[in-house]
Parts: C-alpha cells; structure tokens; sequence
C-alpha cells in the first residue's frame, strides 16, 4: 500500500510522538510505501531548509520536510505562526503527491483532522484519525482554553476529522469512550495503544554509567522524564522537593518543553538543592536514563483522562522500574497500573499524597523492584513495539477493506464502513 502521515513532529525530533511516529512509519515501511508530511524539528536544532519543502529519506521512509515557522511553545503568536505554517505548507505538498493507499493524520497540529478530510476528499481514498491527544478538551483541563468561538472552532475541525475518518485510532478506553460521546460509531474505532521498543529500552540498573556521570550513586532517584509542559503539575514536584530536602532523595527532571524554564527559576528561588534539570537524552542511552531512577513520576492535571495517554508510561515499565502515578481513577495510566501491579496509584494535584508515596518507596525498596519486575514483564506481554504495529497493521487493512473508493463525494458524506471489528 501506498500510506501518506500527517504530523508535524517527526524524526529528529525527540518529542515523544515524532519518537513514536518515526518508528511506526520505519516498520510500515518494511511492507509499504511510506510517505511522512513533517514539520522542522523543534528540539533538534538542525540547519535551514534549502526550499519550502525539502526531500529527506530516514531509514525506508520517504520525509517530505515543510519549512513551518518554528515556534516556542511559551509564544501563543510564535505557536500560532509555526502551527499555521505547518498546515498551509503540509497541505499544499499533500495536493501534488500520487495519490495515496491510506492518509493518516495525527493531533499535531489539533488542526490536523480537517486537513485529513480534505485530502482524504482530493486522493479519494480512506482516511484514518490517529488521536495523540483529543482537542479541545485537552486545552479546556489545562487551562489553555475558554469556551468561546476558538474553542467552538477547534471542536468543530476535531469533529470533522473524526466523522470524516473511516477509521479512528485511538490510545486506551478512557480515550474511546471519549470519542464514543462524541457520537462515532464504535465499530469505527480501535485502540492501539503506545508503546515501547523492549529490545532498545532493556533494565540497566546494576553499575549504570549515568547514575555515576551524574552524581548520584548513592542517593535515591526519582525521576520525571519527557516534556515538561502545562498537562504535568509539575510545579508539585518543586514542593515535594522542598518538604523531603532532608531525606537523602534526588529530584531529577529531565526533558524540555513550556515549563521548564519557569521551573528551574522557581527551584533556584527556594534554593532546591536536590532538583536537577537535565536535557533529553539520547535515544541510545534511554535504557540507561530510564533505569537510572530509583522512582519515576507520572503526574497528570485532574480532568485529562481520555484527552491523552502519556507515553512515557511504556518507557517506564520497560525499564523495570517503579513508579507513582498521580493521575485520575478512571485514566489509562490507572487502567494499567491496577492490573499490572507495576506502581503506586495517588490523587492528581496533591503534593500531600506524593510525599507520603515517595517516604515508603524510600523505605520499601524490595517492593520497588519487585513492581519494576512485573512492569517489565508487561511491557513485553502487552506493550511492545512489535504488538503496537501489528494491530496497526491491522487496522491499516480494515480501513482499505471497507472503503473503496471510485470518485469525490461532498465533504459532508461520511464514507461507508464495515460493521466488523478490528
């Protein structure tokens, strides 16, 4: 099959879903012809493109790179421009391809599921909604947003997208039931959920060069690791610092994203002394990263459950390491660690409860490992890189099966679909 993606977070980039997209479209394309419409990196600085869109190739994948303005995520204008950006050039490269199999949009931009409708309109062929994140609810629990006429407007092209799309994948039950009371079908919609690859990210604890590169050999870890951004109530984190500075703890943080420098000046203004900020690490030495933490972290804002599903989740648990998720009763992440029995379930936004967590993890550490242990053994059981794909495979095959294509319908006509699941 011909397969066309959408996403403006690609390779280079570290960002958890151009990570994820990256290695999807690499195994894809050991079957299939796999075109990827990116956007510029935003965290791996590379140099100007030569053109507005710029042919790259990255492992069998063919990259057609848009020269979007790149923003920083702490401008609403700069993120405005490089997402606008993105959109206009991504469309205007997706009109002059040959026509494509399959399109595939993702949720970056949120803007996305509109352009897939149109295009999926233009190649007259089946569109999938991959959903990394369901909008506008996201920005509504965070704060970003108020109900208004952008709002309203960003509901409306997520809501084209989702009716428009033959198929719509997304990440767990919680985010299925959300887009069930949006009114789709449920046979339209499959979960796939993230994952990580656990022949790379493998349990590294015992002499790990990290651990001694960074200082703290002798201390326990805990770890916050991927974007610091406004869905994580991170600023939490700062106070449970300030309240155990006298245990032998180490707080680390390590990622970029909207928050961080607001962060490090809050942390450096109570004089923390045991928080770090680190950057992103690379991919090759992720094992390492990872099982450097004694303890991960896995907040999220009260309201985002079935909005989003943190990814870092499966990196975790192939690491083998525990860890505390401060999330809501009925989110995924809950989902997950009450059946596999790999961390500790508290409130989201209560610094009290965390402290209370990280005190007895401090002082359980046989239990920790055993948690670790049985979170590896479900990353291998359930959440391989492997499974993520063939079910994605799968679903490939069920959307071409049940939308033959033969000439343009009105944007308004919702493609027929079978009533089989996936």
């Amino acid at each position: 099959m011909r397969l066309l993606f959408l996403n403006r977070c690609f390779y280079p980039d570290v960002e958890a879903t151009g990570q994820l997209l990256a290695e999807l479209c690499a195994d894809l394309a050991k079957r299939h012809d796999v075109t990827v419409i990116a956007g510029q990196p935003n965290f791996s600085r590379t140099g100007p493109l030569r053109s507005f869109i710029q042919r790259e190739r990255h492992e069998r994948v063919e990259v057609l790179r848009v020269r979007n303005v790149r923003f920083t995520k702490r401008s609403v204008l700069g993120r405005a421009a490089g997402l606008i950006s993105y959109l206009l050039l991504a469309f205007w490269a997706g009109l002059f391809l040959q026509r494509p199999d399959l399109i595939v949009v993702e949720t970056d931009p949120p803007f996305l599921g509109a352009l897939g409708a149109l295009l999926k309109w233009w190649h007259r062929c089946p569109l999938i909604y991959y959903l990394q994140d369901l909008f506008p609810e996201v920005g509504l629990a965070i704060g970003r947003l108020r109900p208004g006429i952008l709002t309203s407007f960003l509901k409306w092209t997520t809501q084209l997208g989702l009716r428009q799309a033959d198929r719509v994948v997304v990440l767990g039950e919680d985010m299925r039931e959300r887009v069930l009371q949006r009114g789709i079908a449920a046979s339209k919609v499959a979960i796939v959920p993230n994952w990580a690859d656990t022949t790379v990210v493998r349990p590294a604890k015992e002499n790990n060069s990290l651990r001694r590169h960074w200082g703290v050999h002798d201390k326990f870890v805990v770890m916050y690791s991927g974007n610091l951004g406004l869905s994580q109530p991170l600023d939490h984190v700062l106070l449970v610092a300030q309240q155990l500075r006298q245990e032998p703890i180490e707080f680390l943080l390590v990622g970029e994203g909207a928050s961080k420098a607001g962060l490090m000046a809050k942390a450096a203004a109570w004089s923390l002394t045991n928080v770090r900020f680190l950057p992103y690490q690379s991919k090759e030495r992720l094992s390492e990263s990872l099982s450097a933490a004694d303890l991960h972290l896995l907040p999220l804002r009260r309201g985002l459950a079935g909005c989003m599903v943190p990814s870092k989740l499966y990196g975790i648990l192939a690491s083998g390491t525990a860890y505390v998720a401060a999330v809501d009763h009925d989110s995924e992440v809950a989902r997950v660690t009450r059946s596999g029995h790999a961390g500790l379930l508290i409130e989201p936004d209560s610094p009290e409860q965390l402290v209370q967590a990280i005190r007895w993890c401090l002082h359980e550490r046989h239990e920790l490992s055993e948690m670790g242990g049985r979170g590896r053994r479900l990353a291998e059981s359930l959440f391989d890189r492997k499974l993520a794909v063939a079910k994605f495979q799968r679903v490939l095959q069920a959307a071409v099966a049940a939308a033959p294509f033969r000439s343009r319908e009105p944007l308004g006509v919702v493609a027929p679909v079978s009533s089989g699941v996936l």
